[in-house]
This record gives structure tokens, sequence and C-alpha cells, in this order.
């Protein structure tokens, strides 16, 4: 392979047959050529063979999900806690390197305590079928007679340390590390720390590292959806078995088919709410079976399959309706023996299903609700959260005490002081048949909406609110006679609308608590609710006080 660098084309990679003729990395092309002139060349792909490199760590995740690209012609495994599931170290590396060879992989395999070890011993120590297995005792003695290439060190610093004698890492082990440290800088001493252990080298995991996970290897290797469909039910029981014995319930799972080609393919899925359901979660799983590419070969099956979670939560036990046919309620129609409590918890889960459903099909992203927020200001009182819990607008701090009385006037007559009123306390409220109503030369108010939306009683304070409201509010042109009269006739969206019953106005101020508040006079808005003569029903608010610039109207919401 051929790469072009600073204008010269040098050997990117050689086969045994090139290197056995003499050949090697990084030798210019043309002197290639002269010694065979028959050399057979093709371009190099980095990116390719990084990505190649990247498939073959995830693929190794078969044996740790602590695997990462080591360079560019090296894996990296961390089996600490995991060889014994293997049999052994040597029985790890024996069926990696049976694995590796029916892909056509040359490979030099070596397993060391620390990571330095095993990046000198796989490169300096192991062969072909051949791995390098210390004993952990024995691994001094194994790095005492390597190279000093096998310490990483740059080109410069070995060629120093072989110009003085030092070929071997055993003839560093008694020098001084001050003395090595002035003759040849701190990388030395450096990377003996790292390859004896006295220094650590983390691993940085390809991907994210899971928090449990359970594997299932076949005998054979299986391409059947029926087949696929049976071990995935088998994994989350085992899932699901051991997050129950910890009282923990999973958010994310990622489920790996392992090809015998060496590809791995993935399905993954989200919940709304913690779960631990084995058939929920394998119903979401199976449901996705179609995505996974088992090859066109028929031989080119799935080898392995591994389920990992990545979140999970606290899930208690939580009580659910009873089997049995409920009683007639003897108590009234609310009374607790009607059962009611039962249902509302399996409600609850089959929402949280429903979600789980529509989330892994257009992604949990894509699903949020609608949450209340403390203001007074419509566009801010509410935020849509998705539910993963993130929020899609910015949260709005909550106003200091008294403050919705100071930015909100309602039209409402506050009536006389009561005596022995203390200053902070809120007056009385006149029950009124609708909203506050200015009458006007466009006739009398609005008469009580329909479905929940009328304005009476001392239990609701607040004037209705529009079932659709528009963000930004939408401008239109208005003409009005007096200052608080609410328009005679509007544009809006170049369709005139004539206005035949009115209520209003709603004053809404400024939160002048927020950081950043415009503090402009338009900020202030009177709203209306207006009907025309269709009998649909807008609401509308003037922007800004009467005077010189005159206010701007606007539409910010309609009723159905």
């Amino acid at each position: 392979m051929v790469a072009a660098t600073g204008g010269r084309h040098l050997l990117a990679a050689i086969n045994p047959a090139a290197a056995a003729a003499g050949l090697a990395r990084g030798m210019p092309l043309a002197d290639a050529l002269s010694f065979l002139p028959g050399l057979v060349t093709a371009p190099a792909d980095p990116s390719a063979d990084s990505a190649a490199l990247t498939r073959l760590a995830e693929w190794c995740g078969r044996y740790s999900p602590w695997t990462a690209p080591d360079n560019d012609n090296g894996i990296k495994i961390e089996i600490t806690g995991s060889a014994h599931l293997w049999g052994g170290e040597a029985a790890l590396a024996a069926d990696l390197a049976r694995r590796l060879a029916l892909q056509g992989i040359a490979h030099r395999i070596a397993i060391a305590g620390t990571l330095g070890a095993a990046w000198a011993l796989a490169r300096y120590a192991a062969g072909d079928g051949q791995p390098a297995l210390p004993a952990p005792q024995d691994e001094r003695a194994a790095l005492a007679h390597l190279p000093v290439e096998a310490l990483r060190l740059d080109p410069l610093t070995v060629q120093g340390l072989r110009r003085v004698g030092l070929r071997q890492i055993g003839e560093l082990y008694p020098m001084p590390r001050d003395a090595l440290a002035r003759r040849f800088g701190d990388s030395v001493a450096h990377r003996l720390d790292q390859i004896s252990g006295d220094l650590p080298e983390p691993l940085s995991p390809l991907g994210e590292t899971p928090s449990r996970r359970v594997r299932l290897s076949f005998a054979e290797p299986i391409s059947e959806p029926a087949d696929l469909a049976r071990a995935t039910q088998r994994l989350v029981e085992d899932l699901t078995a051991r997050l129950a014995r910890e009282g923990m319930g999973a958010r994310r799972l990622d489920l790996g088919f392992h090809r015998i080609d060496g590809r791995v393919e993935h399905i993954r899925i989200g919940t709304a709410r913690p779960s631990r359901d084995p058939r929920h979660l394998a119903g979401l799983f199976t449901a996705k079976l179609d995505e996974v590419d088992i090859g066109d070969d028929p031989g080119l099956g799935i080898e392995d399959m591994i389920l990992a979670v990545f979140a999970v939560e606290p899930l208690p036990a939580e009580q659910l309706a009873s089997p049995l046919p409920n009683p007639p309620p003897q108590a009234g129609e609310g009374s607790p023996r009607s059962g009611r409590v039962g249902a509302s918890a399996e409600t609850g889960a089959d929402l949280a299903q429903l979600l789980d459903q529509l989330g892994n099909r257009l992604g949990l992203d894509a699903i949020s609700r609608l949450e209340p927020r403390a203001s007074h200001i419509p566009e801010r009182a509410s935020v849509c959260v998705s539910v993963e819990g993130q929020m899609g607008a910015a949260s709005t701090p909550s106003p200091p005490r008294g403050a919705e009385r100071a930015g909100v006037r309602w039209g409402i007559p506050e009536g006389p002081p009561a005596s022995g009123r203390h200053a902070g306390e809120t007056p009385a409220v006149r029950s009124r048949p609708t909203s506050p109503s200015h009458r006007s030369a466009t006739g009398p108010s609005l008469s009580p909406l329909k479905g929940g939306e009328g304005f009476s009683g001392r239990s609701v304070r607040k004037p209705p609110r529009p079932i659709r409201l528009f963000r930004p509010p939408e401008p239109v042109e208005a003409q009005w006679v007096l200052p608080d009269d609410p328009p005679f006739r509007f544009t809006w969206r170049r369709r005139q609308h004539r206005v035949l019953h009115a209520d209003g106005p709603e004053r809404i101020a400024e939160e002048w608590w927020i950081e950043g508040g415009s503090g402009a006079a338009d900020a202030i808005r009177d709203y209306y609710r207006v009907e025309d003569e269709e009998g649909r029903r807008f609401w509308l608010f003037r922007a800004g006080l009467p005077g010189d610039p005159p206010p701007r109207w606007f539409v910010h919401g309609i009723f159905a």
C-alpha cells in the first residue's frame, strides 16, 4: 500500500511476501520498485483502515465492554473481571485467536498487568499463533529482554539510548531516574513507570460503558427471525431478573448481534420510565428485529448476542389491581373499596408502555408534554418537556410574593378594604357570571363560554385562556374608539373581522423580577376576548399604552 506524504510516495503497509523480499514500511516507492520491478501496489486509504479498526474494536466487545483502537494497528481490551467467563486468560486468548483466524486477520496477542506491558509484549514478544501470557511475577523479566522501542518512545529518544549503549529495557531498570531525565527528558522515566504499574494509564473505551450486561453464545450461528426472537426473550428475562433483585429499572438498552464475519448490528431502545417488565422490553426489541442485517450468505449468521444497559433508575414495587372482580361499592361511588387505586396504577403503566412504543419508533425526543410554569405571561406559562426529562424551553424563575397581583389586572373591583386586613392579604373577590367585561359601542359582553371556559365563583380567578396559542403572537390591524375600548374591527391574515361582542381588558405587565427585561412601554398588554359576526372568538391584546407612538395590536390565540 502506497501513501503520498510531502510530495513523496512511501510504502504504508506491506504483506509478508514483500517483507521477506527485503521491503519495509516507510521505504520510497522508487527504491521498492528497484528491488522488485513486478511489485503490485495500491493506494492506501487511512480513513477506511481506521473505520475497519474501529469495527474490530467494537467486535472485541464480546470479551469486555472496555475496548478501543490502539494507534493504527492494535486493539486495547480491559479484561479485568471478565477473563473467568471464558475459563481464564489462556482460554480467552485462544478463543480470540481462533475467531480472528476465521476472519483471515493476522494477529499477535499478549495479556499483561499494565497497558504498556501488553503493548510491548504483543509487538516484540508474541508471535503468530503464540500469544505472550507471562505470569504476573514473570512480567518484569519478560520485558527486560525487549528492545527499548517497546517503551513507545519517539525515534530520537530511541536513537539517543542506543548511542550510549542502552538497547534493552532491562538495562534501564538500575539507572537512576533523575539521570535519565537529565539526559533524555521525562519520557523514558514516564514510560518505565507506566510499564511497571507505578504510574496509572487509563483506557478510554470506544463507547459508553454499560452498567450491566448479559451475553448469550450459540454453538451454531442462527439467522431465523424466530430464533432471534427467542434468544432476545431469554436475554431480557435474565436481565430483568437481575434488575428485580437490585430494585432497579432500565431506561436505555442496547442489544448487540455479533455476526460470524466480524460485523456487529445494534438495536437501541429507550423507555419513558424505568421498566423491568420482560414482556414489554422484549416486545420493543422484537419490533425492530427486521432492522438487523444478518448478511446475504446463510452461513454468516449470529454467533453472539449481548444485551447491555446504559441507564438504570430505582424502581420500587408497585401495587397492581386485583385480578378478582371488585365487590360492589358499599360506601358510595367514590368508596376506597371500588378498586380505583389499582386501576390508576395500571393506567399509568399502560401510558408508559405506549410512550415507549412511540418513542422507539419516532424517537423519545420527538414526544413531549406541556408542563406549567410560574408565570403570568401567557407564552411562558407552560413549556414543552420531553418524556426523557429534557426541557424544550428555558424555565421561568418563580415570581416573588405578590408579584402576580402587581403584574396582572383582571378588571375585578376589589371592594372596600375589610377591617383588620393586613397589607399582604388578597382582598375578597365578588362572584361574577362571566369574565370582566367592558361594555362599549361594539355591543354586550360575551356570554360565559362553554366547556369550562366560563369565569365565575371564588375558586377561579383567572380569565379563560384560548385553546390554541400563537407563538409568537401575530400582528393585526385594528380600529378602536376610546383608549380602553376593544377594537370594533380588525384585519388578520388579509381578512377583515367585525367585532360584535367583547370582554376585557385584562392587563398583563412584564415580569420585572426577570433579569434582562426590556422595561419598554409596549411590554404592557391589554387583552380582550372578542367575537366576530361569524361567531369566532379571538384573544387580542394591545401592546403599549395609548399615546405616541401608538400601540400595536396582536392576536395571541383563538377559542374553540
